[in-house]
């Protein structure tokens, strides 16, 4: 067995190293291996990629035109497919009293999509050297009653804390809604018991982000809308996203609000005495600064990759279970590919945020009603951008060419093959080529030319290739 695996192994090489000669004499024909490797910009490559993106935009609209039709959505959805936005509409009503149209600058609470950006005031403190995971909270909030609590347990939901919500209901008598510090002085107080021993079990906890929050303020000397402000929104450019409290925000923010459905028709949600505290929730933003957030997570932007990465991985809780938790991103995978993602629902809102990791694609989906349609909605995105195998292999073929030549190509294609009928997309790289014509790239052109005609010909067919045709092929290239 191992023989033979090695003899494959070997004709595959020795066809290669044939194939990548063919290559170079009929590029050299071409006078293509004389010139000096070309660099072709980003505008083109993006101009290539929406060859890809075009087909997969439309379906995606075919299914947002049903939802809004027949089901009634109203929110925006923005879809990006290889880090670059090919999706982004309104649909429905922002005031569905009035019939007043959405619009895609409108401003959606992200509820519990907010614990992201709590989170990651934390790490940006945590880069600072102004605090450590492992740290007792009581290190930055000494009142706070459970000195076994660390920040690294609020993060990834393992600290047992009570639920606030419960202790606002039962034993906040003051006019308005707590805030923050209330809640601490609350917990301070009536120091209620944990659920379980920190750091033994994991249970999500709204307590745990609402507490993070307060200790970025203590830590910062800011209130947490100003400190996202400053360190996060203004540097993002994220023009449309704030932090929003109804006991700290005097004048009335141009924000949506949430509905729910009963009695045959939408009726307005009122603000509650859990509005009042940020950190679990309170966040404010749009799709499109949203898309800005998640690129800039790809680009490392505010903190380094290292710590985005530990943000975005699982954890082991007591070293055995795993946990797919990072911090403020819940963890799957799909394809045996990771998706950092999170939900929110809130007083109306239904939030969603999903980041194909290795594809660096995104689905955002904002809507203000408590219909539940966000996850078909996802569902069905999820399978366009997933699109054939077919499309994906065609795209890393042309994506190959253009950074790493006809010979990197050659070797992505004979290593996918190995035992099987690669199925390309002639049309699409037939199109990427007489784009890179016009865009004055002859090179990667004529590459893509090359390749093309030598697929279509059956050049590059590995999958039924005996001994006696891999001697033959010899044969005739002597």
């Amino acid at each position: 067995m191992e023989y033979r695996y090695l003899k494959i192994y070997i004709i595959l090489t020795l066809l290669f190293v044939i194939t990548v000669i063919t290559v170079s004499v009929r590029l050299d024909l071409f006078g293509a291996i004389k010139v000096p490797k070309e660099i072709v910009s980003s505008n083109v490559k993006k101009e290539i990629e929406e060859i890809f993106s075009q087909d997969k935009a439309r379906a995606i609209d075919s299914v947002m035109q049903i939802k809004s039709s027949k089901s009634y959505f109203n929110g925006n959805v923005l879809v990006a497919y290889k880090g670059n936005c090919i999706y982004n509409e309104s649909f429905g009503y922002a005031d569905l009293k009035r019939r007043k149209n959405l619009k895609k600058d409108d401003i959606f609470q992200l509820a519990s999509v907010s614990k992201q950006f709590t989170a990651m005031s934390i790490m940006m403190l945590k880069e600072q050297n102004k605090l450590s995971y492992d740290d007792s909270v009581t290190k930055y909030i000494p009142e706070f009653p459970y000195p076994r609590v660390t920040v690294r347990m609020l993060l990834n939901h393992t600290s047992g804390l009570p639920n606030y919500y419960w202790l606002v209901e039962h034993h906040w008598n003051k006019k308005g809604a707590p805030v923050n510090e209330d809640v601490i002085k609350l917990l301070a107080k009536h120091k209620l018991g944990l659920y379980f021993t920190p750091g033994r079990r994991w249970d999500y906890s709204n307590t745990g982000y609402v507490v993070l929050a307060s200790i970025t303020e203590r830590i910062s000397g800011k209130n947490f809308d100003d400190f996202m402000h400053e360190n996060v929104f203004a540097p993002l450019k994220m023009n449309n996203s704030f932090v929003y409290s109804r006991s700290i925000d005097k004048k009335d923010k141009d924000r949506l609000i949430g509905y729910y459905y009963r009695g045959r028709r939408y009726r307005m949600i009122p603000e509650t005495i859990n509005d009042g505290t940020v950190g679990d929730k309170g966040v404010y933003s749009t799709t499109e600064d949203l898309f800005k957030w998640d690129q800039a997570l790809y680009d490392n932007l505010l903190v380094s990759e290292e710590t985005i990465n530990e943000a975005i991985s699982t954890f082991k809780l007591r070293n055995k279970y795993e946990i797919p938790y990072g911090f403020g991103f819940r963890i799957k995978t799909r394809n045996n590919k990771k998706i950092a993602y999170h939900h929110g629902k809130w007083n109306g809102f239904r939030t969603s945020i999903l980041r194909y990791v290795e594809d660096t694609n995104t689905i955002i989906v904002l809507n203000h009603t408590s219909t539940s349609l966000n996850n078909s909605i996802i569902r069905e995105i999820q399978n366009i951008l997933d699109g054939t195998v077919s499309d994906d292999l065609t795209h890393e073929v042309i994506a190959t060419i253009l950074d790493d030549g006809m010979e990197g190509a050659l070797e992505f294609y004979f290593k996918k093959s190995l035992g099987q009928n690669l199925k390309l997309d002639t049309l699409k790289i037939a199109k990427a080529s007489q784009i890179l014509y016009d865009t004055n790239n002859p090179i990667a052109a004529k590459q893509l030319a090359v390749f093309n005609e030598m697929y279509l010909s059956g050049e590059l067919d590995t999958s039924s290739m005996s001994d006696k045709v891999f001697l033959e092929t010899l044969s005739l290239r002597k």
